[in-house]
């Protein structure tokens, strides 16, 4: 009876402890204490605003996914993120549309470390081999007439869409955003200063650029916290390897090479605010701000991440 007792008390303290706590000096650490089997229902919501001849186009893109632990050690978690259905403000963008149509029902599966870092996609082959066939049903589907100018077309499209980096960054945006403030203690209305660098979404050489991470509320009671982080890139790097990845770019899709010009006034300015359960390190809702100017035209991405049960 003893035995079963201290077993018990054990137990206890393990729950206790297994948990983000509030420190001295309004302190906290982000860590995700998940279980295996807790699942999350996600809405995704991308909202795209650029500026074309002077005018304002605003295009807007809604994701459903269910977000599973299925596995969790004291090494890492393993995740599975399953595509439910799409939804596109802008019905003319037929090529999107047939192309997400591929992923309903897909599973994508990562894995973060102990602490909720996002780590990697596991299953990156399966994913690419579901894009390579897939593109050929989308080009069937839209009905394109077979000739040279829709066979260049669509070559060009497969060498963007199924490069695996391009793909893997592509894929994993609502992962990393998601996960995007784990691994890291935050104290009430403190700065933390990082340098940081911000992906290249056509898979060239990163971005080097500063991070500032801050706890700007805690609510003990709710239960509840909210972090931001404002990432610049450094400023003379991003022109430069913009301007290198461009080219690229260009040479791959056979297009005008670009002037060096047109990029001395690039700037990006990216910004996420989370919102977090304290204790287990549940996200509950991301906002995610993505600026860009490139040769005087603007464009403002906001992502919305809410995870309900």
């Amino acid at each position: 009876m003893k035995f079963f007792i201290a077993v018990l008390v054990l137990l206890s303290c393990n729950i206790v402890f297994s948990q983000n706590t509030i420190q001295k000096g309004n302190t906290i650490p982000m860590v995700g204490y998940w279980y295996k089997s807790a699942h999350k229902n996600v809405t995704y919501t991308k909202t795209e605003t650029k500026t074309v001849k002077g005018k304002p186009v605003v295009e807007t893109s809604v994701m459903n996914a269910l977000w599973e632990i299925k596995d969790s050690t004291d090494k890492h978690y393993t995740i599975h993120y399953t595509y439910k259905n799409f939804i596109f403000s802008n019905p003319k963008d037929s090529v999107s549309i047939a192309y997400a149509e591929l992923f309903k029902g897909v599973t994508i599966k990562y894995r973060t470390n102990e602490l909720g870092v996002f780590d990697t996609i596991l299953n990156l082959d399966e994913i690419i081999a579901i894009s390579n066939k897939g593109l050929n049903n989308v080009f069937k589907k839209l009905n394109w007439p077979d000739n040279e100018v829709t066979s260049v077309i669509a070559q060009k499209m497969k060498s963007l869409f199924n490069n695996p980096t391009l793909l893997r960054t592509s894929i994993s945006e609502e992962m990393v955003l998601i996960h995007y403030f784990y691994g890291l203690e935050y104290k009430l209305n403190q700065a933390y200063t990082y340098d940081y660098y911000l992906e290249n979404t056509f898979g060239g050489e990163p971005y080097p650029a500063l991070a500032v991470f801050k706890m700007t509320a805690l609510n003990a009671a709710a239960d509840r916290c909210k972090l931001t982080v404002n990432i610049t890139p450094n400023d003379k790097e991003f022109k430069r390897i913009l301007y290198e990845t461009m080219v690229s770019v260009s040479a791959t899709m056979q297009i005008p090479k670009p002037q060096k010009s047109d990029f001395t006034t690039a700037a990006m300015q990216h910004k996420c605010e989370a919102e977090y359960s304290i204790a287990e390190g549940w996200p509950i809702k991301i906002i995610f701000t993505k600026i860009s100017t490139i040769n005087g035209s603007k464009s403002t991405s906001v992502t919305t991440i809410a995870l309900t049960d």
